[in-house]
């Protein structure tokens, strides 16, 4: 007994109430492992009233007195009794490597506790745990959960089975069940703790790991109640389901985005602008037809958009990329085809300007055409043999949406590009082509288990968590933070007031973009302050602005679904800046309920503030973190309105004092 409680290595917690017999069984296949270490099993009776449940675990300890450990403690549910466990085992067995969490229910193979301890044993010091895949019995499934472990996967799907192992640097952090959870699920909130400590799973496959599954059940309740649980888990974790957050995941695990480029026959894959994987056509093809096959859980993008190579540098290198395919992506929301008709104007300084549609014959043919298009649409399409999807034809019943957009750009104009080579039809043939000759290897050709395989969508994110369709990937660098000010009109003086506090931005260490309610000017490129200059397709969003009244003062709103996409587009932000009020001031409630600081500037670029835009900011001022003012007068003026003084602050102070505010005394 001394020998092998001291030289323990992996400590088996079973917590036992009810289910004797199974427990028994349960006990006979932890003690029957083949493993090269030694190993102890800790049966935490959880308060069980009846005498057979103590029967059964007394049995097995008195039996094996060397490595069965028997506590018996007062109910306090399935995760009190784990943590009991834990505790037992990292004061009673000073080797130990890791614990493994078996319920009184389930079985294990022979060779499952080596296994996963190998697997811990050679990864890094960022694996927390090891799980296996899940044979169920009793009503028989299966689970596959192969491939790569995602992080963005895990915050909305349990793959990570309570039969799981957890390494001892993951115990060490502090890390244990949550003992207000006796619903069940619990196990899934436990990993989510390691993932906000930055520890993550490894995948072992082969362990033998069965899970009984049983008409009623602890799981089967928690199912009936699985909406008010993952409230739960996302209250108890705000690091983790926030959007900024959510959006660092999603740039890990996948791309959104994979533009190709005719004029090169490449692929540019990326969520993020700044990291981006290049691909042949061919690679692409491979991937995308592959994406719903395990193990290969996001690993193709969700969006196909044909851009010229030298048109898609020509936005990077302005900082309009991100913006461009922002709009293209709210589109396709609406539609299952985006055509947008590009045309290039001479000018020394890049802008951009978007309109509805284009009178071919009034401009003639366009320079050049992005197409936008879902990945599993553009398979469909390719795989069907159907006619032109630009025509709105019926596939399988559903109606084929097309939509347009004419996008002007000044600048110098990329390379010309030769308008007729089809991307859509290069894209589709070489689908069909490589579909027919490894049909065995891709998508149609086997069962496919869809436990883990899911399409990389936002819509498969980002709705179910904030209640919007997407958010638009600002950035993600980690230990860097993003600041987004919003313009409704390109004047001079508004330019010049965001222009200087977006330097005291930059100073503070925020990279800083500036979104445009406005059609953008040349000027604006020569403002090297902004990184990226996002201009909102107004003649698509005024299509669905309407205006309210608050004390007899007109205020402008967008329609909810124009809405969403704008609060969409700021949801990642650290700070969000209102520079000039108007569109922007009905999007900063939804955004500080998202933790996005929020801030307003009044009348910072000429001195004088009007009472109209006072009262506007007025119906909105519980939706700002701070109101910046040009003088104390104004302040006082503010006052009356009804704005707290907390709220204020003097544009000279903020401007002056960088690294922090100097509130002034409007007392």
């Amino acid at each position: 007994m001394k020998r092998i409680a001291a030289d323990t290595r992996v400590a088996v917690i079973i917590p036992a109430y009810g289910q004797p017999w199974l427990t028994c069984e349960t006990l006979h296949t932890a003690l029957n492992q083949i493993a090269d270490f030694n190993y102890s099993i800790v049966i935490v009776n959880d308060g069980c009233p009846t005498t057979e449940t103590h029967d059964v675990c007394q049995t097995f300890a008195s039996g094996f007195p060397e490595q069965v450990f028997y506590l018996s403690r007062s109910n306090g549910g399935l995760s009190s009794a784990r943590n009991c466990g834990i505790e037992f085992a990292l004061a009673a067995f000073s080797q130990l490597e890791a614990v493994y969490f078996l319920d009184c229910d389930n079985r294990i193979g022979p060779h499952l506790l080596q296994r996963l301890v190998d697997a811990l044993r050679t990864s890094g010091p960022e694996i927390g745990w090891a799980y296996p895949d899940v044979t169920k019995f009793g009503f028989a499934e299966a689970a596959d959960t192969s491939g790569p472990y995602s992080p963005l996967e895990h915050l909305f799907r349990n793959f990570c089975e309570a039969g799981s192992m957890a390494s001892r640097r993951m115990l060490d952090a502090g890390i244990r069940f949550d003992t207000e959870m006796r619903q069940g699920v619990e196990d899934w909130e436990f990993w989510l703790q390691g993932m906000e400590k930055g520890f993550r799973g490894v995948h072992v496959a082969d362990t033998g790991f069965s899970y009984r599954r049983r008409g009623e059940s602890m799981l089967v309740a928690a199912e009936r109640d699985f909406a008010s649980i993952k409230r739960y888990i996302r209250h108890r974790h705000p690091q983790l389901y926030n959007p900024r957050n959510v959006l660092r995941l999603e740039a890990d695990a996948r791309s959104r985005y994979a533009v190709y480029h005719p004029d090169t026959d490449c692929v540019s894959c990326f969520t993020v602008a700044n990291d981006i994987e290049e691909l042949t056509l061919q690679e692409f093809i491979m991937r995308l037809l592959q994406a719903g096959q395990r193990p290969a859980y996001g690993s193709c993008p969700g969006q196909l958009i044909a851009m010229s190579r030298s048109l898609f540098n020509a936005f990077q290198a302005n900082g309009q990329l991100q913006g461009v395919l922002w709009t293209l992506e709210c589109a396709l929301s609406r539609s299952t085809f985006v055509e947008c008709s590009v045309r290039h104007r001479v000018a020394t300084r890049p802008s951009i300007f978007w309109t509805k549609g284009i009178d071919a014959q009034k401009d003639g043919s366009p320079d050049e055409t992005i197409l936008a298009i879902e990945c599993t649409e553009l398979v469909r399409h390719a795989l069907s043999g159907a006619t032109d999807i630009r025509g709105g034809v019926t596939q399988g019943g559903k109606q084929h949406q097309y939509l347009r957009f004419h996008i002007e750009c000044s600048g110098a104009a990329p390379d010309q590009v030769d308008q007729s080579r089809d991307s859509l039809q290069i894209l589709c043939h070489g689908i069909s082509e490589v579909a027919g000759s490894a049909r065995r290897e891709l998508w149609d050709g086997v069962a496919l288990d869809r436990y883990r395989a899911q399409t990389a969508l936002p819509r498969h994110v980002y709705p179910e968590l904030f209640n919007l369709p997407s958010v638009l990937p600002s950035g993600a660098e980690p230990g860097r933070r993003y600041a987004a000010l919003i313009l409704n009109s390109t004047e001079t003086g508004k330019l010049n007031a965001a222009e200087d506090l977006a330097k005291a931005l930059d100073f503070e260490g925020h990279i800083v973009h500036l979104f445009l309610f406005a059609p953008a000017c040349p000027e604006i490129a020569a403002r090297s302050s902004f990184s990226q200059i996002i201009t909102m397709p107004l003649p698509h969003l005024l299509s669905g602005v309407r205006s309210d009244t608050y004390q007899a003062g007109l205020i402008s709103r967008l329609e909810p679904g124009h809405m969403n996409e704008a609060i969409g587009a700021l949801a990642t932000y650290d700070r969000v800046v209102s520079v000039d009020g108007g569109l922007s001031h009905s999007l900063m409630g939804s955004l500080r309920r998202l933790k996005v600081e929020t801030w307003a500037l009044l009348g910072c670029d000429t001195g004088k503030v009007t009472s109209a835009e006072i009262n506007a900011c007025s119906a909105f001022e519980q939706a700002y973190s701070a109101i910046i003012l040009p003088d104390i007068e104004t302040a006082h003026l503010c006052r009356a309105f009804g704005i707290p003084d907390a709220r204020l602050r003097i544009w000279s102070n903020v401007i002056n004092s960088a690294e922090e505010f100097i509130t002034a005394d409007i007392s």
